[in-house]
């Protein structure tokens, strides 16, 4: 067989077309997960202020409540101040007297915790406005960065298809019998079919090589593959 030196230099070179095909397919690939991964970030972000919100209607609820048990109690005191003045009996009255204090000390008890909502709902309100405001910010950086990974796209869509025509142009130099060896390799591997002998070893496994292999390797007189990933060897 001829010397296959400048076939297999090409078929190296075809294998950059290949590499860099292969990566601008990862990246092509792996971007609808990263689109995905920002998405679900901003409901993450949006689940964590929503608990805030919810909490914040919490106590604006119970606020309502206590207001409503505090309004009560004061027609209780109207109603027993009323039933005071048409008891009869020294012991009804002051029946009547011991609900009208109970019913005060319940009254100071709710106002009391009204108080504290209202110290509460005020401190909690600044939480939901920063958080809200917070939002707004972190909903605008996941657009731009997910405008950002489009955009990207579009343009590795573009890279892949101008390298793919190259591709498929400078393949056309490439020896075709070596082509079909090495496309065996790739497409039975999924990985490089050519690899070049680095200080004795296999540059695709980095196996030591036999002195014969790297003996025939630097003839080019045949193809020469590692005995131990098959790749086909280049000596530069």
């Amino acid at each position: 067989m001829d010397n296959l030196k400048y076939d297999l230099e090409l078929l190296y070179e075809l294998q950059n077309y290949d590499i860099k095909i292969r990566d601008i397919r990862g990246k092509i690939n792996e971007a609808p997960y990263l689109v995905e991964e920002q998405k679900k970030n901003l409901r993450e972000k949006k689940s964590e202020i929503e608990a805030k919100k919810k909490n914040f209607g919490k106590l604006n609820s119970l606020k309502k409540e206590k207001e409503a048990e505090l309004d009560s109690k004061n027609k209780a005191i109207d109603k027993y101040s009323a039933e005071l003045n048409a008891v009869k009996s020294n012991d009804a009255y002051k029946a009547l007297l011991l609900e009208i204090e109970k019913t005060k000390n319940g009254i100071r008890a709710v106002e009391d915790e009204i108080l504290d909502l209202m110290d509460r709902i005020d401190r909690e309100f600044v939480v939901v406005k920063a958080v809200e405001n917070e939002l707004k910010e972190f909903e605008q950086k996941i657009e731009n960065e997910i405008s950002g990974l489009e955009s990207s796209l579009r343009e590795l869509e573009k890279e892949a298809a101008v390298t793919e025509k190259e591709r498929e142009e400078y393949k056309l130099k490439v020896n075709n019998t070596i082509l079909a060896q090495y496309e065996r390799l790739c497409n039975g591997y999924g990985r490089q079919g050519i690899c070049l002998i680095e200080s004795e070893s296999c540059g695709g496994c980095g196996m030591a090589l036999r002195p014969q292999l790297i003996n025939q390797a630097h003839k080019c007189r045949e193809l020469v593959f590692c005995d131990n990933c098959s790749r086909i060897l280049l000596k530069k």
